[in-house]
């Protein structure tokens, strides 16, 4: 039996050969013009069916080529919440080579990333990248990696050794510093995620000391609870020693899933700050009234923007993007560690303080003729332009796209069209 394909089913190869599901515009074939069609020969075709041999993963895409069926529909669905993202990659009828090739990386690479669930360091989108060669959601792809159990192994012994690191840290006294350079599981931890330890050294300070922080506010409480002669303040304390505590442990055994999602997902600090910009002007997918922004105003290269963290569109002819809830969810996860990793670049606002600036800073969202969506202009350059525009005086002229420029103002936008006839 071909390695891989035991989720093969010779009964939907069978059942999609006869159309037996009734596809609109699809005809049933017999088994030789099936073998025609993918170069094979009768008699291996009728293997197929009965069980006898299972196609590669080249044959399997042949196969579902000819019937005009995506080739995981010839594969047993009974299973697939156990499937690895190996499993899915050979349910579409690819080789690893194929994926090597589609997205130009080295094969040790993306054995790693198979295997072991390691995104290569100098590849931020590359979750993206698969997603797309496998014609997968990246969540299902996150999922899939998951039931990899080298990834199971890593976030177990993970558990171990944060809980080790946070044992020896996080009740000592003075100064909060971190763990060690030299500390030997945080070496350990470190070489499990591939990732250098000087870096993983800053996301576990910033980790350890938000639990030391709750365990600072458990001490306090327990003085409390234990000495005050009120006896209300006493059962006020113990509860909230309690809560404390119960948030203590609840974050200790969140960090190993927060470790493998950060490291699967961390973005360059410029494409951090891209995001967080984003973020800061409301440019995010909401129900309630958020907006786009605009994309050359962002970012000079669209490309660096994660897909599955940015959603791009044009309006008219002006390109624009924002943030998707996915997206949304890593600015809000994840802003502390990388203030942790990247201390200059700006944070994420709070929610309630972006629309409180909105409303203090006069009009910072245009709409397009006939066109319901608001625009806005990033915060970093909006904010410089009207510096310009109050100092001298003169508004400035922003050339959005071949129709439309934006002049700004110390108190004004204003959107209009180019014309082009002269």
């Amino acid at each position: 039996m071909a390695r891989g394909l035991a989720n093969f089913s010779p009964s939907e190869l069978r059942a999609h050969r006869m159309n037996v599901y009734a596809r609109p515009g699809a005809m049933s074939m017999t088994a030789e013009e099936l073998a025609r069609a993918v170069g094979a020969t009768k008699a291996q075709i009728l293997a197929y069916e009965n069980g006898h041999r299972v196609p590669d993963p080249p044959r399997l895409r042949a196969l579902a080529r000819a019937l005009k069926i995506h080739p995981s529909q010839l594969t047993n669905s009974d299973g697939r919440e156990t499937w690895t993202l190996a499993d899915f990659r050979r349910a579409s009828g690819l080789r690893s080579q194929d994926i090597v090739e589609r997205l130009g990386i080295s094969p040790k690479n993306y054995r790693r990333f198979e295997n072991e669930g390691i995104v290569p360091s100098r590849r931020p989108r590359f979750v993206d990248e698969v997603a797309a060669a496998l014609g997968m959601p990246r969540q299902a792809v996150e999922i899939a990696i998951d039931r990899t159990p080298a990834v199971r192994r890593r976030r177990a012994r993970a558990r171990e050794l944060v809980v080790a690191m946070a044992e020896h840290y996080v009740p000592r006294p003075g100064q909060w510093k971190g763990p060690a350079p030299d500390d030997p599981h945080l070496i350990e931890l470190a070489a499990t995620y591939g990732r250098p330890v000087q870096r993983l050294r800053r996301v576990l300070a910033y980790e350890l000391g938000e639990l030391r922080q709750s365990q600072v506010r458990a001490q306090r409480e327990r003085v409390v609870a234990n000495y005050d002669t009120d006896h209300d303040r006493q059962a006020s304390a113990q509860n909230a020693l309690d809560r404390w505590t119960e948030i203590f442990e609840r974050d200790l055994a969140r960090i190993p899933q927060r470790l493998e999602r950060f490291h699967r997902s961390t973005q360059p600090s410029d494409v951090w700050q891209l995001l967080v910009d984003l973020y800061n002007v409301d440019a995010t997918v909401r129900t309630d009234a958020s907006a786009w922004a605009v994309t050359k105003l962002l970012c000079k290269d669209p490309q660096v923007l994660p897909t599955s963290m940015v959603e791009q569109y044009t309006l008219d002819d002006v390109a624009v993007c924002r943030l998707t809830t996915f997206g949304v969810n890593h600015v809000i996860t994840f802003a502390g560690l990388y203030a942790a990793l990247y201390p200059g670049v700006r944070r994420p606002v709070r929610r309630a303080n972006i629309k409180a600036r909105s409303s203090a800073a006069g009009p910072e969202t245009f709409t397009l003729p006939n066109r319901a969506e608001r625009v806005v202009v990033p915060q970093p350059l909006m904010e410089t332009m009207r510096l310009v525009a109050t100092g001298s005086k003169t508004p400035l002229t922003l050339r959005l796209s071949a129709s439309y420029e934006l002049t700004v103002g110390a108190n004004s936008l204003s959107l209009s069209l180019i014309d082009d006839s002269d």
